[in-house]
């Protein structure tokens, strides 16, 4: 069926250079790749949501700033992956693109779904064009997991290094840590295990470690996990569930090989320090992150602008769809040897107009925001600026000192004293309220810069050229017009007006 995406922004938050789908709901990015000269982005799809099993959606461009919705292109209809084609990644080969993910089958029956009555196959699809795909077969079974994983055995990071194939895997254990599992292969159909690792202070670092890949930025390599079940802490953690990195020393297929027992251990290999885990977002929606290099050499990111199982804690209010995915960010590494995100430049051919920040732009010399006592804020030396289509890129560099970033009079985000703060003082946060950045976090020790991109119900911010990110939703009343106010003193603060994606009709 040929659908056609509904770009009215004045319905339900639609966005104008994010990716949503006409309809139902998505999640994790998958397959992440360039095949061909054109991008491929795969993402978790139920086009009847809330009906929950799900496949892949999928959207593919030319240049990153064009795209066309294909639809669910990767979708349970077999015994195999009969309740769902969980997650994985692409890889390109033989002038194929091979798509890799995990088959969710449920027994009926008394199970918890957790160690009982659940089944993980990992399979494989192969596209000769991109478009068509073709048999899946299984490549894996959970047979060939050691006895100590759960029935949570899934996303599938795939690639080539040193002449063989390797998988990585994402585990949770019978007893509740987190951890990975690694397997090889000559010719990405038969697969041996070769390693596995989880964290070596003996405590659980989290019940699950899924969504694995691996990233080599200035050549080192880099561990992306997301852990669940981390105790949210007052300024680490403070999501339901979290996503960052460990930096390696050497390979992570030489860590993880250090795993003698393979199969037949009663536990996974514990080689990796728990404390140099570095967390890539401190908004309110963020999780999920895949990475995958394009033809020019660029490693870069995507990330699902959500959460699973948030539906208790704040509110997505959009109807007919839910969720988005980030803007493409290109990764690199600071002096530091600290991993920074900004968006691809391609998206910098979205700005229109610049636009100028004035003192009588500003929302006052001094305010109140909300009726206690708490959200009085004063605004002496404010500047302001105006986005007549609601949606601006803000560049704020050179920052000295304390200062806040007001939009609208909904969200703000704050400096002061030894933390950065992202704080919703209008119902538009839907329940999110306050999210902390401590600065001892960033590697400078105080926030030098911020980029906020801001689309209808998304706000990207980039502290520090993208050391991190305070990725989240928002959902305010007026989305035609938006006001911006800064009380940072700054070297420059530069904003643009934003275009949008050009989205072809759903094939």
């Amino acid at each position: 069926m040929s659908m056609k995406l509904d770009l009215d922004r004045k319905h339900n938050w639609r966005l104008a250079f994010h990716l949503q789908t006409p309809i139902g709901w998505l999640s994790d990015p998958n397959g992440l790749c360039q095949f061909n000269g054109e991008y491929h982005i795969f993402h978790q799809y139920s086009p009847r949501w809330p009906y929950n099993a799900h496949g892949w959606g999928h959207w593919t461009s030319p240049d990153l700033v064009t795209w066309r919705f294909h639809g669910g292109d990767i979708m349970p209809d077999m015994p195999l992956d009969a309740n769902g084609s969980y997650s994985g990644s692409s890889v390109i080969r033989d002038g194929q693109m091979w798509c890799y993910y995990t088959g969710n089958v449920l027994e009926p029956g008394d199970h918890d779904y957790d160690y009982s009555g659940r089944h993980a196959n990992e399979m494989l699809v192969k596209s000769a064009d991109g478009r068509t795909f073709g048999e899946k077969v299984r490549v894996l079974s959970d047979a060939a997991h050691p006895a100590y994983c759960s029935n949570h055995v899934r996303d599938p990071k795939v690639w080539e290094q040193d002449g063989a194939w390797h998988m990585l895997l994402g585990c949770r254990t019978m007893d509740d840590h987190g951890a990975l599992l690694l397997f090889r292969s000559p010719d990405g159909l038969s697969w041996e295990m070769e390693g596995s690792c989880t964290g070596t202070s003996g405590k659980p670092f989290g019940y699950m470690w899924e969504c694995p890949n691996v990233a080599v930025l200035g050549g080192r390599e880099f561990l992306f996990v997301c852990p669940q079940g981390v105790p949210k802490r007052d300024f680490a953690f403070q999501n339901i569930y979290n996503s960052g990195y460990f930096p390696i020393e050497g390979t992570v297929i030489g860590l993880l090989a250090g795993d003698t027992g393979l199969e037949r251990a009663e536990a996974p290999y514990p080689c990796i320090d728990e404390g140099g885990f570095i967390e890539l977002d401190y908004g309110f929606d963020f999780y999920a992150p895949q990475i995958f290099t394009d033809e020019r050499g660029r490693s870069i990111l995507v990330g699902w602008v959500g959460l699973p199982d948030i539906d208790t804690q704040y509110d997505v209010p959009t109807r007919e769809w839910s969720h988005t995915l980030t803007m493409p960010r290109e990764l690199s590494l600071n002096g530091a040897g600290r991993i920074c995100q900004r968006p691809v430049e391609e998206m910098d051919r979205l700005r229109g107009a610049e636009v100028a920040f004035s003192v009588a732009a500003a929302h006052g010399t001094s305010g109140t925001i909300g009726s206690s006592s708490y959200d009085m804020f004063e605004m002496d030396g404010a500047i302001g600026a105006r986005f007549s289509k609601g949606t601006g890129d803000i560049e704020i560099c050179g920052i000295e000192g304390e200062g806040r970033l007001m939009v609208g009079g909904d969200l703000e985000l704050m400096v002061h004293g030894d933390t950065c703060e992202l704080a919703f003082l209008s119902p538009a946060g839907r329940f999110r309220s306050v999210r902390r950045l401590p600065l001892a976090t960033l590697s400078a020790g105080r926030v030098e810069s911020i980029r906020a991109v801001i689309d209808t119900s998304v706000i990207e911010c980039f502290v520090n050229g993208g050391e991190v990110t305070l990725t989240t939703r928002w959902f305010p009343l007026d989305i035609d017009s938006l006001s911006v106010t800064s009380t940072f003193a700054a070297r420059s603060t530069r904003a643009w007006e934003m275009g949008s994606f050009t989205f072809e009709n759903c094939g």
